[in-house]
């Protein structure tokens, strides 16, 4: 039976869970969930594999019902591993900043389709009674993922970690300009703002090169496609990891002008 691993998809959930400062309760136990059942999966497939390799061998009928049972357990959950990994990018969905209502919902309608589906997939295994007609079914799961699931679940996850990039830029962009303001009235006083203002502009440029990394990376999560899926996702996650550190050094300016205008 041919078959895919959903390493790809552990690693993009990684991702999503580690680039947050903040771990949403929900979302952190739901991936919790994931990883258990990705390594009960593993195992699921490994005891398919050795079953299938029995009934190659020996070709009879217990190995034959053996090979069929395993690989009923080992889809099944490979279809529940994907509506886990679909429900956790609609957590992340429902608890990240920068989307607008009608953004959300068409996301989620997107998600709730290819759920529906799976759910409803999930249960015809069982009704499998040999291995070409289970074959068939993984078949039918596997280009539902390859041609549609896939490209949905990068998609979205591309466009959680650049909203997120989106609101700390527009609250460190507002709290520049507030910072230039303050400057500009101390200045005024008589007091000498060199420094600052030299280090105003060094976080200036910083904000800059984060948001022209953070246009990268929209252009290319919104043309994700082909066989470069992955490694296109790869690149504009690290466009996103290239601007969430100029966004870091950026803040560091800002603070350092705070604590020379308080005189510490």
């Amino acid at each position: 039976m041919k078959y895919f691993i959903l390493r790809n998809i552990l690693f993009v959930l990684l991702a999503l869970f580690i680039f947050s400062t903040v771990a949403y309760a929900d979302y952190a136990g739901t991936y919790q969930s994931y990883v258990n059942l990705y390594d009960t999966y593993r195992q699921a497939e490994r005891s398919y594999v050795t079953s299938k390799n029995k009934y190659l061998t020996y070709q009879t009928l217990t190995a034959e019902q053996e090979a069929l049972n395993n690989g009923k357990n080992f889809l099944k959950l490979r279809d529940q591993l994907v509506i886990l990994y679909l429900k956790l990018l609609y957590d992340r969905v429902n608890e990240s900043g920068g989307y607008t209502t009608d953004e959300r919902n068409l996301i989620f309608n997107k998600i709730n389709v290819e759920t529906s589906w799976l759910t409803e997939h999930r249960t015809k295994y069982d009704s499998s009674s040999t291995l070409k007609d289970l074959q068939r079914l993984s078949d039918q799961m596997q280009d539902r993922y390859l041609s549609l699931i896939r490209y949905i679940g990068l998609q979205t996850a591309g466009g959680i970690l650049q909203n997120k990039l989106t609101v700390l830029t527009t609250l460190l962009e507002d709290l520049l300009n507030q910072t230039e303001a303050q400057l500009t009235r101390v200045a005024e006083s008589g007091k000498d703002t060199t420094v600052s203002q030299r280090w105003l502009l060094e976080a200036k440029n910083k904000l800059s090169l984060a948001k022209e990394k953070q246009e990268d990376a929209k252009q290319i999560f919104g043309s994700l496609h082909g066989q470069n899926l992955i490694t296109d996702y790869n690149q504009g996650a690290f466009y996103l990891s290239e601007s969430n550190q100029y966004l870091r050094e950026a803040n560091f300016y800002l603070s350092e002008i705070i604590r020379l205008t308080k005189g510490e």
